[in-house]
């Protein structure tokens, strides 16, 4: 009963734990400092209106997607991003630094150990049932 407890745990823990759904869009960067951090323009894909808003680009993507090279014009840069696309947060960015799996850890560790838990029990319930069928195990014949 325990392995079967612990695997509905972590079944729950790991549906509770899922990352929310996204959808990949282009960003402008107009800003961007050397650690990373960003001030982007983006095209909200549910309100169809422009958004600015902070945002953790890329360091390491090519130097021609940087500004000023990627538009010497306006002087932006360009990433790609992730935007909710659920929620009453629909059209935000979404950092993927934000997902805590946590929950899905545990719960991976939980199915492990539930089933080994589940296994043992299984086994051993196996191994009584057949110390009573052992031949001569029984009562003593009457003769």
């Amino acid at each position: 009963m325990a392995g079967i407890a612990l695997i509905g745990m972590s079944v729950a823990l790991l549906e509770a734990s899922e990352p929310p759904e996204l959808r990949q869009i282009d960003l402008t960067v107009l800003s961007e400092e050397p650690d990373g951090r960003c001030e982007v323009r983006w095209r909200d894909p549910y309100a169809e209106r422009d958004r600015e808003g902070a945002y953790r680009c890329d360091t390491d993507r090519h130097a021609l997607l940087k500004a000023p090279d990627y538009d010497p014009q306006t002087g932006f840069g360009w990433d790609s991003g992730w935007v909710l696309a659920e929620g009453d947060r629909k059209g935000e960015l979404y950092s993927l630094d934000e997902y805590d799996d946590t929950g899905a850890n545990i719960g991976a560790y939980a199915l492990g150990l539930g089933l080994v838990v589940t296994y043992l029990g299984l086994r051993s319930a196996g191994v009584r049932l057949r110390l009573r069928r052992r031949p001569g195990g029984g009562a003593p014949a009457e003769g």
